[in-house]
Order: C-alpha cells, then sequence, then structure tokens
C-alpha cells in the first residue's frame, strides 16, 4: 500500500480533439479518393500509395492522443507524457519546495522573457493551474498542468506559506 504522501493522476489533453478528428476526416477523404482513382484508372499498382495514406491516417490519430501523468511522491513531482497509452516521456521532475509561484491560469501573470513553459494540462482554460519555479535542466520554468481536488488538497498541505496558496475542495467534486 502507498503511503499518505503519494499521489498520482493521468489527465488526456483535450485542447487537440479538432486537430484529431481533421486528421481523421482528411485521411479518410483522401485514401478513399486515391482508392477510387486507382480503380477508376486501371492502375492497382496505386492501390500501394492508398495503403501508405491509411497508415499514416492510423499513425497520425493514434499518436494525436496525448495524455499526462503526475506523480506527487512526499514533495517531488514526476510529469510524464504518456503518447497513444503506449509511449511513455518523462517531462521533468521538481520539487514542490522549489515553487516560487503557483496559482490558477486566471490569476496569473505573464510568463518572463527567458522562461520555459511546460504544457502538461488538459486545456489552456480556468481547470489549469501554472507553477513557477527554477529548474536545473530549463532555468526559469513555468509549468501549466491541471492537478484534481485531492492534489490540490494536498499542496495546500505541503506548499511553502510563502506562496499563499489556499485549497478548498468543492462539494461535488470526485477526488480520484
Amino acid at each position: 500500500m502507498l503511503g499518505s504522501d503519494y499521489r498520482e493522476l493521468i489527465v488526456p489533453k483535450l485542447d487537440n480533439r479538432a486537430q484529431s478528428t481533421g486528421y481523421l476526416i482528411c485521411g479518410i477523404v483522401l485514401t478513399a479518393a486515391s482508392v477510387v482513382f486507382a480503380l477508376w484508372s486501371g492502375r492497382p499498382v496505386l492501390l500501394l500509395l492508398s495503403a501508405a495514406l491509411g497508415f499514416l491516417t492510423w499513425y497520425l490519430v493514434f499518436n494525436s492522443r496525448i495524455e499526462y501523468e503526475y506523480i506527487i511522491s512526499g514533495d517531488e513531482l514526476t510529469v510524464t507524457k504518456i503518447l497513444s497509452q503506449s509511449k511513455r516521456k518523462p517531462m521533468l521532475t521538481v520539487s514542490i519546495t522549489k515553487f516560487t509561484a503557483f496559482k490558477n491560469m486566471q490569476d496569473a501573470e505573464q510568463p518572463g522573457a527567458g522562461q520555459t513553459i511546460v504544457l502538461a494540462c488538459t486545456a489552456q482554460d480556468n481547470t489549469a493551474f501554472c507553477a513557477d519555479f527554477d529548474h536545473e535542466q530549463y532555468g526559469q520554468t513555468r509549468l501549466v498542468w491541471t492537478p484534481n481536488d485531492d492534489i490540490l488538497l494536498y499542496l495546500d498541505k505541503h506548499l511553502p506559506r510563502n506562496l499563499g496558496f489556499r485549497w478548498v475542495a468543492s462539494q461535488n467534486s470526485d477526488s480520484e
């Protein structure tokens, strides 16, 4: 059993749905058109082009399914990008005690000139939060992410007091 200092959450990226749908529709139309053209022109070798277009459509739609995994263990936050529910790419690991700012995206000031932005959120809307910190690899960094109530309550208790972050869970939210 995991300890009380462990939180894990996987969130889907939602602001790329239109792109994924566009890939699917365009791919189906182009593949169907190339099949019809290959059969109409009497050149069955062009069916290889149709197969390639079909594969490219599948590849683009499959790889546009993106999720982000947040794991908090103690004071360490690890963010991982999951592509197509199979490939994992670690994005960053940081101690939450290094946060210099943490707030809702709507309340955040504009990022600094040399600041690295790490987007790992469902959508850049009122559910997104940002955390500013100094990272060894990226320098001044802003993480934009979408934690749930459970993680926000954990951060409320464990973030440095000088950040002034307070969170009260909503009554009807699920904290899974």
